[in-house]
């Protein structure tokens, strides 16, 4: 088994305030070798930031899905996340639903592909991107640590934390300063939580230096909570990145144990709440899997795969088997309220 360990009290060090950047998906170069090639993009346009939100200043971002079609256009838009705000999202799906690729490639003939994960950023060009009150609980946070002033690291946290975040980033301040703290109080369920909602695609901006250490430890948190497929991805990543400061040893054994654990007797049990949107969203490690101790309702589950997608009524079954000739799965699970649940991934699949 694989086990998640709270880090040493992390160093910070001053962090140099950047703009975040529009985040695309990952440029993927073809494999010859390989029988499947994924879509690559041919047209993307930014969204029109919404003037209402403009004048007040108010930035944020919307993390949604989508399905390339054979002849490359857009379809089955789905909004998986959003920082708030309902002119961002129609903005942000007006944006993609304009969209054009290259399909991807089967055995050299067009498909259907349905991976496709992005976030589009609404943000001031300025040189800073956090208020001067953030920063200045951040700074102020970093030295009652150093002096271990208990008092001032509890005031801090429950400030910083009680902020309303306008501006893009700066709840990144926040949830660093609360894993330096929460390390420092020895409050294990304090990190792990902070870290389980730790925003890499937002991290690795506005404190790059510290974005790979956090990485390999959300990687560790994924396993132990047997989101194999995902702390797979995440280890990708990272190797991508060419991060410093992670040694290609200590990758490689990480992939290996992964990799173990996936193909292990051990079914993958896994625990699942929808999020404020109702959805709760799953990359597949194996192709057989059921839901269990249903609270609360659930609408559907989409299936989308790399070359098939499935839109599936709950109550027809609790167990399904995904053909492996689907390739690449993510579920992603609807309700209209909240409802949690079990799902299990099971061995031998």
């Amino acid at each position: 088994m694989l086990s998640a360990t709270v880090a040493a009290e992390i160093e910070l060090p001053l962090p140099e305030i950047t703009i975040p950047k529009l985040i695309e998906e990952a440029k993927q170069q073809p494999d010859p070798d390989q029988e499947f090639h994924p879509a690559k993009h041919h047209v993307k346009i930014g969204p029109i930031y919404p003037i209402y939100y403009a004048r007040k200043k108010k930035e944020g971002w919307v993390e949604l899905t989508f399905t390339i079609e054979k002849d490359g256009a857009i379809s089955n838009i789905l909004v998986t996340d959003d920082s708030g705000g309902a002119q961002f999202v129609t903005s942000a799906i007006n944006a993609v639903k304009k969209w054009k690729y290259k399909p991807a490639l089967e055995f050299n003939q067009p498909v259907q592909s349905n991976i496709h994960n992005v976030r589009l950023t609404f943000k001031f060009d300025r040189d800073k991107n956090i208020r001067e009150k953030v920063y200045d609980y951040y700074m102020q946070g970093l030295a009652f640590i150093a002096a271990k002033d208990r008092d001032g690291m509890d005031e801090i946290y429950e400030q910083i934390n009680d902020l309303s975040y306008r501006m893009y980033g700066e709840k990144d301040f926040a949830d660093v300063y609360t894993l330096n703290y929460a390390s420092q109080i020895n409050n294990t369920e304090l990190y792990h939580t902070t870290l389980k909602n730790v925003e890499l695609i937002s991290i690795i901006d506005t404190f790059p230096d510290l974005w790979a250490d956090l990485a390999m430890e959300k990687v560790k948190l994924l396993a132990e909570d047997h989101k194999l497929a995902e702390a797979l991805a995440l280890l990708n990543h990272i190797e991508a990145e060419k991060s410093r400061g992670v040694e290609q040893a200590t990758m490689a054994s990480t992939r290996e144990q992964l990799n173990q654990h996936i193909n292990s007797e051990i079914d993958l049990v896994v625990e699942a709440k929808t999020n404020k949107l109702g959805i709760w969203q799953h990359h597949l490690a194996r192709n057989h899997f059921a839901i269990t101790d249903l609270q609360g309702t659930l609408e559907h589950l989409d299936i989308r795969c790399d070359n098939t997608r499935r839109l599936i009524n709950i109550d027809e079954s609790s167990e399904w088997k995904i053909p492996k000739k689907w390739r690449d799965c993510v579920l992603y699970f609807q309700s209209e309220k909240s409802a949690q649940f079990t799902l299990v991934e099971f061995a031998g699949s």
